[in-house]
């Protein structure tokens, strides 16, 4: 384990959760690094810059432009603004006062997420109302184009978020909700801040999508807008008004782009091979300990990305204690191990590959192992419930600084 925790008192952490922004988000990789220090020591005309940056990225994804923000959720709202004020500049002075402009953004009930924050909070913050149309989980494209013709005169753009985090019980597909908004010619905004494969985005007709640079690319922290030209330019414009409070740095736009061109020059084969063989070790690990009440399996990522991961189930009635216990206890380890516990709930979180240094795998399972015996030999709280597992979060929020 890198020094740098211990000189500077903090927790070790392995990452077997995926791509979490409370924990980092992910390893920024050698070839960002590279470039961020590149130009560390140098002034750049910021809008070359961005120019250089649509160039070279449109060019990956396969779009028409992009521009760079400084993370995915202020380009959220960055992009709800521009579609709002289009190319009027004292529109683009007036946010958040949106009187007189159309201000409702149309998006299913169900896509209303939380993943760290409001994805309704990031709307609002332009100025912008949310129309929603179907219940939690369900929307027809029917209940779509009703809302639609109940409020075509006053819809700026529609949203669709790309995400586990979504309740996608009888939603309307992503397809199917561009050609129903192409069909009244409102424009699409995709939130696809946690995906890896963008240009299928734009292949479907989408106006514009947004994605993290630092999660799967491993730049330096920053956000990606893609998409239709006419509408990144007005986007751009949110840089005189509400979007300077959300700028990027010259070195975030840089190592942005050469992240997301060396992201599609990877080694996919080997990246998978890798994924395959910790994924083997890990079930072979649990089959040897044979553990009462747990059990597991290789599951495929939801929303379709080339990622694998382990599930597993803890069942309390033979297992004596909550898969929260056995989450919570990790995370409070030495080192800090953090798991994919969303759907915790549903008695089981999964264990993901993509952030894992050499023989880290080894350790996880190693470490595991010993919280499993403690919690079977009740050393250890073996009830906690969701109710204390989710109010661990918000303390840690809380309770900073004191």
């Amino acid at each position: 384990m890198s020094t740098f925790y211990k000189r500077n008192q903090l927790t070790p952490i392995i990452n077997v959760s995926g791509f979490m922004t409370k924990i980092g988000a992910s390893i920024t990789n050698k070839n960002s690094v590279k470039a961020a220090n590149e130009i560390f020591g140098l002034f750049v005309n910021i809008d070359e810059l961005q120019t250089l940056a649509s160039k070279r990225i449109s060019k990956c994804f396969g779009s028409e432009a992009a521009l760079i923000t400084a993370s995915a959720a202020g380009g959220l709202t960055e992009c709800v603004a521009g579609m709002m004020t289009g190319s009027d500049l004292k529109k683009v002075y007036k946010l958040p006062n949106t009187k007189d402009m159309k201000n409702k953004v149309l998006i299913q009930k169900g896509h209303l997420t939380n993943y760290g924050a409001e994805v309704s909070q990031g709307i609002l913050l332009s100025g912008a109302k949310i129309l929603t149309c179907g219940l939690q989980k369900s929307c027809s494209s029917d209940e779509l184009e009703k809302t639609i013709l109940k409020n075509k005169n006053k819809i700026s753009c529609a949203m669709y978020v790309v995400s586990h985090h979504c309740s996608d019980y009888d939603s309307v597909k992503l397809n199917k909700f561009i050609a129903v908004c192409k069909k009244y010619k409102i424009p699409t905004i995709i939130d696809a801040a946690s995906e890896e494969y963008m240009e299928d985005f734009f292949k479907l007709g989408a106006d514009i999508a947004i994605f993290s640079a630092h999660k799967f690319m491993g730049s330096l922290t920053a956000g990606i807008i893609a998409g239709k030209k006419k509408f990144i330019k007005n986007i751009y414009l949110q840089n005189l008004g509400i979007g300077r409070g959300m700028k990027v740095g010259k070195e975030s736009i840089y190592s942005a782009i050469i992240g997301v061109e060396f992201w599609y020059k990877r080694n996919l084969t080997k990246e998978l091979n890798n994924q395959n063989q910790i994924l083997e070790y890990w079930i072979k690990f649990l089959s040897k300990k044979n553990y009462k009440g747990i059990s597991y399996e290789i599951v495929s990522d939801p929303t379709g990305n080339k990622i694998n991961r382990l599930r597993i189930y803890v069942n309390y009635k033979l297992s004596k204690f909550t898969p929260q216990s056995l989450s919570y206890f990790l995370e409070k380890n030495n080192p800090s191990i953090f798991v994919r516990d969303d759907l915790i709930h549903h008695n089981h979180f999964e264990l993901d590959t993509c952030n894992l240094k050499k023989n880290q795998e080894k350790t996880v399972m190693q470490e595991m192992n010993k919280i499993i015996n403690k919690l079977i030999n009740k050393k250890l709280k073996t009830n906690i419930s969701q109710l204390e597992y989710n109010s661990f979060s918000k303390n840690n929020w809380l309770n900073w600084l004191t």
